[in-house]
């Protein structure tokens, strides 16, 4: 799947934060989105999953609009989102935050509840498979029966980045996945970045740490003043004058 954004515009009162935007983020490709802070990252992410609608511009998967979907609508046509604050319920266990992902479930119907069919048990099944399977790629599955709240901060993060996996999303949009990891935690998390990219996965990625960039990017997307710059390199980004001037 392609996610595309045209001309994307927007002004919060009379600072203009976006300023005719426009990138295409192909399959199986991983863009790194930086820019200092106030520089619109948060302010494209929302647009792109439907919490901020635009002054002006589109989003686009594979050449269709989508402007006029809410952000669950979004998810279910392929576009999945994870949050700096990680959004998991930490009184269930880290298996049971990854089930609660998975969309469309057929016992999630009032009367399956009640009375669960035998499709229902089924799906439970292949789901509950389907989640271990998640957990072992995301290097988490000997904390699975643990409450999400008691484990570390960088398995947090991977229990994060595993629930966005099961939401079965094609493109996935990450919100610096890897601050505030340790490096062992740092290297889990570019290893599962590579591996949804084998699988054809497109990504999108607000980060900041150099190390984790270099290991993933195959683009980088520079946000300042409004505008957005490309780079065929982090090597060309950062030795860009404009780019040391801008953080300067």
């Amino acid at each position: 799947m392609r996610l595309s954004a045209q001309h994307i515009t927007k002004s919060f009162g009379d600072r203009r934060v976006l300023n005719d935007v426009s990138f295409e983020l192909s399959e199986g490709k991983v863009c790194v989105l930086m820019g200092t802070n106030g520089s619109g990252k948060t302010t494209l992410f929302n647009i792109l999953t439907g919490f901020v609608t635009p002054d002006a511009g589109k989003v686009l998967i594979d050449e269709i609009c989508i402007d006029n979907l809410q952000p669950h609508e979004r998810c279910l046509k392929g576009i999945g989102r994870t949050f700096q604050d990680l959004r998991l319920i930490g009184g269930l266990t880290v298996k049971e935050n990854v089930l609660l992902a998975f969309p469309k479930q057929k016992g999630e119907n009032w009367w399956n509840v009640i009375l669960p069919s035998k499709n229902v048990k089924i799906e439970q099944n292949n789901n509950r498979l389907t989640a271990e399977k998640i957990l072992s790629q995301c290097f988490i599955e000997d904390v699975a029966e643990s409450k999400a709240d008691e484990i570390s901060y960088g398995q947090q993060k991977l229990l994060n980045l595993a629930c966005c996996i099961a939401c079965g999303t094609s493109i996935l949009l990450l919100d610096e996945p890897v601050a505030g990891v340790n490096p062992t935690y740092r290297e889990k998390l570019s290893d599962v970045v590579r591996r949804l990219k084998s699988e054809g996965k497109s990504l999108l990625i607000v980060e900041h740490n150099s190390d984790f960039i270099e290991a993933v990017a195959d683009e980088i997307l520079f946000l300042h003043n409004g505008t957005l710059q490309h780079y065929d390199s982090y090597s060309d980004f950062r030795n860009d004058k404009k780019v040391l001037e801008a953080y300067i």
